[in-house]
């Protein structure tokens, strides 16, 4: 069938890769519509359970969870996309966004700074957590769940376990957690910024591209020149960035900031990459997609806290959700393989 295909057709071999590719990009427009119609449906069903779920001081919590949750989501989405995994995002919150409230305690006047160094520490750690796993070998699931600990332990020797009050912070970081753009929550204009120019980076800039070539095929990009330990190693210094920037809104919203920073996070992120329909073999997803399903978990856990439901029904949920987006990303790449054996 093949050798038949490429004697009746010029070029045969291109017009099955443009076909795979189009097939792909369809099936990546249907996942992201149905996480969307999935979102729909979650707030449908929580505004006729739940009376005070479709409130506007309500909504703003929910869109303000959503957002923070979009941007460690995106940062996760970054490693996934290159068949690896961080587990130690909720770790690096806490590191980042505790020294950055440290910092600014110590230094109130020192302004866009500390935003700086919560960006820069998540961009070390970052780093660290590529280097182990693009040049040091180590799978990529181990070398993070060793970090994730790590990470958190060092939080704890620094913090000596004291938190830092939010009358130490600065008022403009406590009053920055409110500010609001035409009535916009501040926060979500600026995740929808990460989404959009992420998005748009991994779509046409070479160097953002290269993530998509190394997931969905690291031999053939090895093949083809590309260098993935570099683009491992990129995508996780891109991830930490974006994380540390993550950190730093979350102690502005907090305030009031613990050790305990960002704990469980990793899993909630996994949860909304998944979800998104980013695929877990690396090489396919959409921010957009993310984007939903970041408000989708973001919609349960506040309808469940709403409706008083006990907190293993959102760690349930959660796993569950991780569950059926891998099954159904198998599901779908099975029958995409199945289809093409059968054109060839």
């Amino acid at each position: 069938m093949s050798a038949a295909l490429d004697s009746t057709v010029p070029n045969g071999r291109d017009f099955r890769m443009g076909l795979a590719a189009k097939v792909s990009r369809n099936t990546l427009r249907l996942r992201v519509v149905s996480v969307f119609l999935s979102f729909i449906a979650v707030a449908v069903v929580f505004s006729l359970t739940t009376p005070n779920f479709l409130t506007l001081q309500n909504m703003k919590i929910i869109a303000f969870n959503a957002a923070l949750l979009t941007i460690v989501a995106c940062a996760e989405a970054m490693v996934v996309l290159t068949r690896n995994l961080d587990v130690s995002v909720g770790s690096v919150i806490g590191l980042a966004g505790y020294v950055a409230a440290k910092f600014a305690a110590a230094f109130p006047s020192s302004g866009p700074l500390i935003v700086i160094v919560a960006v820069a520490i998540g961009l070390a750690l970052g780093l660290l957590n590529g280097l182990a796993v693009s040049y040091g070998r180590v799978p990529s699931i181990v070398a993070t769940l060793g970090t994730l600990s790590i990470f958190r332990g060092i939080t704890y020797i620094i913090g000596h376990g004291i938190e830092v009050p939010s009358g130490d912070l600065p008022k403009w970081m406590i009053r920055g957690a409110d500010a609001t753009v035409f009535g916009v929550p501040l926060i979500v204009l600026l995740a929808l910024a990460v989404v959009f120019v992420l998005n748009q980076l991994l779509r046409n800039v070479p160097l953002f591209r290269r993530v998509y070539a190394v997931g969905s095929n690291p031999a053939a990009a090895v093949f083809y020149g590309l260098r993935s330990n570099r683009v491992v190693l990129f995508a996780y210094a891109v991830a930490g960035a974006l994380v540390g920037l993550a950190a730093f809104l979350y102690v502005s919203r907090v305030g009031t900031v613990t050790v305990n920073l960002g704990r469980d996070w990793e899993m909630i992120a996994l949860a909304a990459v998944v979800l998104g329909g980013v695929s877990t073999t690396g090489g396919s997803g959409n921010l957009f997609g993310v984007l939903f399903g970041a408000l989708i978990l973001s919609s349960i856990d506040n309808g469940l806290v709403l409706a008083h439901a006990p907190e293993f029904w959102r760690m349930f949920i959660q796993g569950t959700a991780i569950v059926a987006a891998i099954a159904l990303d198998a599901g779908i790449e099975r029958r995409i393989q199945k289809m093409f054996r059968h054109k060839g």
